[in-house]
Formats: C-alpha cells, sequence, structure tokens
C-alpha cells in the first residue's frame, strides 16, 4: 500500500486522498511548498490550490483513490462489450470509450461493480459517474473489465497491503505509526488562530471586526450542533426505536458528541458545561485573550509603549518592540540558520557589507566572527496624503533591522525585516534623541556585553554593522547639520562648500572624519559655545556603543536617494534639453518613443511613467524608473544622435558606466579604482560643459563612492529603497483602520501579528536546486 509523507510535518497518511486533506492544514506555513506525492513526479507548488490542481488534472484516474497499490499502476481495463473489448489505459479512458458506445445508439451498463444503473444518454452516464462514483479506483469495477481478471476478495487482499514506495524519503524522518492524521482540539484551536492572525496582521481587518466574526463563528458552531441532535433523534425515531429508548440512545450519543465538537468550538466562546470542565476554554473569545494566547503559542514579540512625557494629562507616546526578543525568535528558526552566510570564504573582491574595511576593522567582529551583524534602517514616512492639511501631524519615525549574517538574497524580502521603534517625528523634536532610543540603546549593549541565550542554550552576541537611512536621516542620527546650505554639510569629509566648488584640484587640503576628529570638534562645540563645528552640532546617541561610532564611518549613503533621485534625476533632464536644443529630436518624439518601447521582465513595472518637458527641470520618476530610464535611453535616442563624439552624449555614456558599476552585487579592487576615475572626470565635465547650473550636493557625495565601497562593500547591499517598501505596509494600515489616537500603537501590534504569522513555517524559503535535486535522486532510486 502506497503511504505519503508530508514533507512538511514529516506525518505519513494512509493515502493519497488523506495526504492532499493534511496538506490544507499548512497553508497558513509561511513559505511552505506542497510536492506532489506520486512517485516520479517532481512537481512542487506554492500553494494549496496548486496542488490540488495538478493532481485533479494530470492524476485524474487515481486521485481520489484510498488505497493505491503503485505495483499495478500499469493494469489495462478493457470494454465491457464481448464485440469489442477494447484495450483502456485506466478508468477514465474506459469511460470515455463507453461513451462513444452511447454515441453509436448503445445503451450502456455502468462499469463500477454492484451498480446497476444502465444509460442511453451520454449526458445521464457523465451526470451518474460524477455523482455517485467521483471516489473510484481501478479496484471498483468489474471483474470483466479489468485485464488481470481479479476477484473482490483479492483486490481486498491488495488495498491490505503494507508494502510501497514512498514519495520522497528522508534519512531524517519520523513516521507516524498512524492511517490517517486526524485534527485534536489544540490544532483545530491553533487554525482559528492563525486565520484570526492572518486577517488582523495581513489584511488588516479592524479589531472590532475580528470579535463580529469570532461571535458569528461561535453562534454558527451552536446552531451546527442543535442541528445534530435534532437529526440524531429523526433518524432513531425512523427506524423504529422506542421514544424512551431513543430519548435515552440519543441523549447521550449526543453528550458525546457534543463534548467531542465542544472541545474544538471552546475555543472561541465557551458554553457553561464547557466552561467547567476544561480551563482552556474560550482561548480566542476576546481581544485580551487572544492577544494571551498569540504570546504562548506563537513568535509574538509584544510592542513596548514608551512614555516620553505629560503635559495637561495627554501622554506622549513611542512603541519600541525589544531588540533582544526580536533577535533570539529570529535566529532560532531553522530557515534563517540555513541561510547564514560564514564570515570569509574563497571570494575575490567585494561582495558583500563583510568584505568592506569598516567590517574587518571592527574589533568586536574580529573576536566573536559568529556575532550577529545587526543592519538598522531608520527614515520618517507620511501615513496620510502629503499634500494635505496634515501632512506633519502624523509623520512617523520608522526603524527597522535586517541580519547582515544572512543571504543578501533573502535581505532584500520585504516581511522578514524586523520592526525596531516607532515614533511621531515631532515626539523626538520635542524630546530628543537621546529620549526616545535610550530603551533602544540599553539592549544594544546588554547584546554586545551579554549576548542573548537562544533556544538550543548558545549564546551569541551581535552589534550594530551600520545604519541605514536618507542624507537627512543619517545627518540626524549621526548629530551632523541638517541642512545642505551649511559650509560643511558632508558628513564624511570636512570639505566646506568653497572647496567642493573647486573640484578636485585641492583634493590634498581636506580628509576624511574619523571618531577623533569627531570628538576634537565636539570639544571645540562646548569651549566656543556655537550651534555647530565642522557640520557636527551634538553628540550622537549610538556612539555611546562600545563597537559603533557614526564617523567610523558607520552611516553608509543610499545610491537611491544620491544617484536615481539626485545626479540621475536632474543632469539626465539637462542632458534632454541640450539634445532638443540642438535639433537631434523633440519632446514629442522623445516620449512616443518611450511610450512605444517595448518593456519585458521586471522592467515591465519600472517603467518611466512621467513625460518629458521643458517645464521640468528633473525627470520626476522614482528612483527605479530613473534607473530604467537611464539604461534604455541611449537605446531610444542612439538614431538620432548626428554627433556620437559630442562631449554631452558622451557624459551620458559615462554616468550609464558609473551607475553600472556603482550598483554592481560583485566588484573587485581595480574596478574601484576605475569607478573612482570616472567619477572625477563626470564632475569635472558636468562642471566645465554647463558651468551656469552649479552642482547640487548629491554630486559630492558621488565623488566619495569609491571610497564607500572599500568601506562598505558593495552599495546595492545596502541601499535603502528595499526597506522603504516596509513604509508601504503602515500607510495602508492607516488607511484601513481610520484611526489616528495612539496611531504607533496600532502600528506595532499590527505588524507583530504579521510576523508571528510569518514565523509559523519559514521565514525564508529553501534552496529550489537542493529540494529538485533531492526529489530526482528519490526518484532514480524507486525507477
Amino acid at each position: 500500500m502506497f503511504r505519503p509523507i508530508c514533507p512538511t510535518c514529516t506525518i505519513q497518511l494512509s493515502s493519497i486522498k488523506e495526504y492532499v486533506k493534511h496538506s490544507r492544514t499548512h497553508i497558513h506555513h509561511r513559505n511552505a511548498r506542497f510536492p506532489c506525492c506520486f512517485p516520479r513526479c517532481i512537481r512542487t507548488f506554492y500553494t494549496y490550490k496548486g496542488l490540488t490542481s495538478h493532481i485533479s488534472r494530470d492524476h485524474s484516474d487515481i486521485h481520489c483513490q484510498s488505497q493505491v497499490d503503485y505495483r499495478n499502476i500499469g493494469v489495462y481495463v478493457y470494454c465491457m462489450f464481448d464485440f469489442c473489448r477494447s484495450k483502456c489505459s485506466d478508468v477514465k479512458d474506459l469511460i470515455s470509450h463507453l461513451k462513444t458506445h452511447i454515441a453509436s445508439g448503445l445503451k450502456v451498463d455502468c462499469p463500477f461493480d454492484q451498480c446497476t444503473g444502465n444509460f442511453g444518454k451520454k449526458s445521464s452516464f457523465s451526470s451518474h459517474i460524477s455523482r455517485c462514483h467521483m471516489n473510484y479506483s481501478v479496484y471498483d469495477i468489474m471483474a470483466k473489465c479489468v485485464s488481470d481478471g481479479t476477484t473482490s476478495a483479492q483486490r481486498n487482499e491488495h488495498d491490505s497491503s503494507d508494502d510501497g514506495l514512498v514519495p520522497f524519503a528522508d534519512t531524517d524522518i519520523d513516521y507516524a505509526d498512524s492511517e490517517s492524521h486526524s485534527i485534536d482540539a489544540t490544532e483545530y484551536t491553533q487554525y482559528i488562530a492563525l486565520f484570526l492572525m492572518k486577517l488582523q496582521g495581513k489584511y488588516l481587518i479592524p479589531e472590532t471586526t475580528i470579535q463580529v466574526i469570532v461571535n458569528e463563528l461561535n453562534f454558527l458552531q451552536q446552531c451546527s450542533l442543535d442541528h445534530m441532535k435534532k437529526c440524531i433523534r429523526a433518524t432513531l425515531t425512523r427506524i423504529g426505536t422506542d421514544i424512551g429508548v431513543s430519548d435515552e440512545v440519543s441523549n447521550n450519543l449526543f453528550d458525546d458528541i457534543v463534548k467531542g465538537v465542544s472541545d474544538l468550538s471552546c475555543s472561541l466562546m465557551p458554553s457553561e458545561a464547557t466552561q467547567v470542565q476544561s480551563p482552556e476554554c474560550g482561548v480566542l473569545r476576546s481581544k485580551y485573550m487572544r492577544q494571551k494566547y498569540y504570546q504562548k503559542e506563537f513568535s509574538y514579540v509584544d510592542p513596548v509603549e514608551i512614555v516620553l512625557g505629560e503635559e495637561e494629562g495627554f501622554k506622549y507616546k513611542c512603541h519600541y518592540v525589544p531588540i533582544l526578543k526580536t533577535l533570539k525568535m529570529l535566529y532560532d528558526d531553522k530557515s534563517v540558520q540555513q541561510h547564514i552566510v560564514p564570515i570569509g570564504g574563497d571570494r575575490r573582491g567585494f561582495v558583500d557589507v563583510q568584505d568592506g574595511k569598516v567590517f574587518k576593522d571592527n574589533i568586536f567582529f574580529t573576536e566573536n566572527p559568529t556575532a550577529l551583524q545587526i543592519i538598522i534602517f531608520q527614515d520618517a514616512f507620511e501615513v496620510v496624503n502629503p499634500l494635505a492639511s496634515a501632512r506633519t501631524k502624523h509623520k512617523v519615525l520608522g526603524m527597522y533591522l535586517t541580519l547582515g549574517n544572512i543571504d543578501p538574497r533573502c535581505r532584500s524580502q520585504i516581511d522578514p525585516m524586523q520592526l525596531v521603534l516607532l515614533c511621531k517625528e515631532k515626539y523626538i523634536n520635542k524630546f530628543g534623541d537621546d529620549k526616545v532610543f535610550a530603551r533602544l540603546i540599553a539592549d544594544l549593549k546588554v547584546l554586545e556585553k551579554n549576548g542573548v541565550t537562544l533556544a538550543n542554550g548558545n549564546v551569541v552576541k551581535g552589534a550594530i554593522a551600520a545604519i541605514v537611512g536618507d542624507n537627512l536621516g543619517s545627518h540626524f542620527i549621526g548629530g551632523f547639520c541638517e541642512s545642505f546650505n551649511t559650509e560643511y554639510y558632508c558628513r564624511y569629509c570636512n570639505k566646506t562648500k568653497t572647496q567642493i566648488r573647486e573640484g578636485f584640484a585641492n583634493k590634498e587640503q581636506w580628509q576624511y572624519r574619523t571618531p577623533d576628529s569627531y570628538t576634537r570638534a565636539l570639544n571645540m562645540l562646548e569651549q566656543e559655545n556655537v550651534q555647530s563645528y565642522e557640520g557636527i552640532k551634538r553628540d550622537s546617541v549610538f556612539n555611546t556603543l562600545s563597537y559603533f561610532h557614526v564617523a567610523n564611518p558607520s552611516l553608509p549613503p543610499c545610491l537611491g536617494h544620491d544617484i536615481f533621485e539626485g545626479v540621475v534625476d536632474y543632469d539626465m533632464a539637462l542632458y534632454i534639453n541640450y539634445f532638443i536644443g540642438k535639433k537631434w529630436f523633440t519632446y514629442q518624439l522623445l516620449n512616443e518613443k518611450l511610450k512605444r518601447f517595448k518593456f519585458v521582465g521586471s522592467d515591465t513595472a519600472n517603467i518611466p511613467a512621467a513625460a518629458i518637458s521643458k517645464k521640468k527641470d528633473k525627470l520626476g520618476g522614482q528612483a527605479v524608473q530613473n534607473w530604467c530610464y537611464l539604461r534604455f535611453f541611449p537605446l531610444f535616442v542612439f538614431g538620432l544622435i548626428d554627433d556620437t563624439e559630442d562631449l554631452v552624449w558622451q557624459l551620458v555614456l559615462k554616468l550609464k558606466e558609473i551607475v553600472e558599476l556603482v550598483v554592481s552585487p560583485n566588484i573587485d579592487a581595480s574596478q574601484v579604482a576605475y569607478l573612482r576615475v570616472l567619477i572625477e572626470e563626470y564632475i569635472d565635465d558636468r562642471r566645465e560643459l554647463f558651468p551656469s547650473k552649479p552642482l547640487r550636493p548629491k554630486h559630492h557625495y558621488l565623488s566619495h563612492y569609491h571610497w564607500h565601497i572599500l568601506m562598505f562593500g558593495p552599495l546595492i547591499r545596502l541601499w535603502g529603497l528595499r526597506f522603504e517598501s516596509k513604509h508601504s505596509y503602515f500607510k495602508r494600515c492607516a488607511r484601513y483602520a481610520q484611526n489616528f489616537i495612539n496611531i504607533t500603537s496600532t502600528f506595532a501590534e499590527r505588524h507583530q501579528l504579521l510576523q508571528a504569522y510569518c514565523f509559523h513555517g519559514q521565514l525564508y524559503p529553501d534552496d529550489v536546486m537542493p529540494q529538485i535535486f533531492r526529489r530526482l535522486y528519490n526518484i532514480l532510486t524507486l525507477t
């Protein structure tokens, strides 16, 4: 007998039908896979619906069998008519063949054993098969139609056989000794909890609506029990049972059924009887009880409310998700451990954050090679219409984290990014960053010194590897001046605005900032009693950490803001105006070419939407759209360029080459040196060709990009646009909630429910290739 095994929970099921039924219980597992259980079939699906559709479509002849003997999968069946006796490959083929006889005018008996149906119309025959014999198998066919002539007794012997093939055998699978897997009360309650978490955390259904759903589900269950009791009494009366006996039997039987059903239904709203029998009744009946259940049964980290101050009875609050609990939960996940990338290894050039000088020179990571490499992102975002009257009233600062230890292909996923802190921006300006970040800094110090204890008893330490953000946010975190019109507006060097205008001619007159120069500037700031000194206006609260300093450097740039929303955005519009001034093409022709160009693959989601016009001094698209525009611009206009040696055209090609090197996920030292030369030439040429258009501060930030790659590795690994995608969740949450009272509490609670739902299963998916190789190996061993 063939007994498939569930790859998720390693339970062995009694049949294919039980396997399909059991797979339904894993739809709430994040990154769950649903492989086909048939031998020699390597199909794997991302959804339960995909599995059922595949089995119904590709294995329809045997997909509903309760027992399948795969030694006789190749058995043939024959037509019941003696004058025909055509051989059919399976039952489905036999039914199709019999329909041809009906079409020729014959009446056909139902081919299934112990069925007396006789049909002269194909529609009636098809309806009868689908209605009465949907769960058919080859052994349900009458004996004279089976090729080997086995009898019913022999078929039963086949059905009771215990040997058979398994679809995917692993040495570490624990086989469950049961014919089928039934759901108990604990699992039932968990499924309901996952359903409610999915509604509230993922689909952002309000809490009041969740409570209505809970109440209605409980009411429907009670109605079902009452109807069941009536059916039992009616059945006993119909078969002639004495009224007294009928009442006694129905009451006893109903009590047993109610006890079993109540064990399931009591998770929502307990009845008086079940509440006395079990203290676990009603664990999901209210918001408070659901919250307790989530914390007990799932990886739920409860946000902590921090009171910043109080005025006239109003409390100013922010919400912090304890980072120690988050890291413990994150590192205990098996899928996270599978995607940990060891430090070092045999790789050339710059591939990830660990290849940068900042990481290599950090004493903490040198002494603790297995330590957690925390990458924090911070950014302020609007949760309402940025053009409306309340555009700054509800602006929120969000901080998220991910681990640099994880494979960079997984770090780009949005849901696994963990929430750290949410606070209204005006509260930070009112009470200061030291008060807002006090709890976070205290936990980071504990992490550096003592670490966190994992579920297996091991202790792992951690420290901040980098704090990512846009220029304004990074200047705020670092204590630098947040205005870019000041004399010292660069957080990386002490070059003045006047020196920057002179270009690279006097680059020997300046140097990069260091922790020592940062400390000297703070001392001068205190001695001279000025608002800022060399671009520094206060000490960063993050400098109190033992292994982190903002001038180390530890505030990498975001190439999305600097290049695509800065240099490319403004310079490309300038170059297009130049080409149109030379009458090589017009705005209308350029926009038409863009409209007719066929983008394919992932580029279809990043098509530049804004049309270029003379009134605009920038492209106006989003960062990725501007990137896409620069990549394809030479293809749009190459046939229209009269002079390919034109200096501005060469400037466009040089900018495109710079971008290709900067966004490269793997770059070596020689390419970094070449990038430095390209950037210096580009900025000098840009200054000389368009002297009336002054360079922007982001052009100066671009001049440091070769140095940034040496410090942080490939900058595409640290750009902030992937983190900014996380903002969309909170914006949707605000739109659906329509309630801005203590909105950071709503955001934090909903997000943590989503994380608890995501952690039920695998946070990161398994690698595809090892799964395929394993399945192919098992198929070859079965052949």
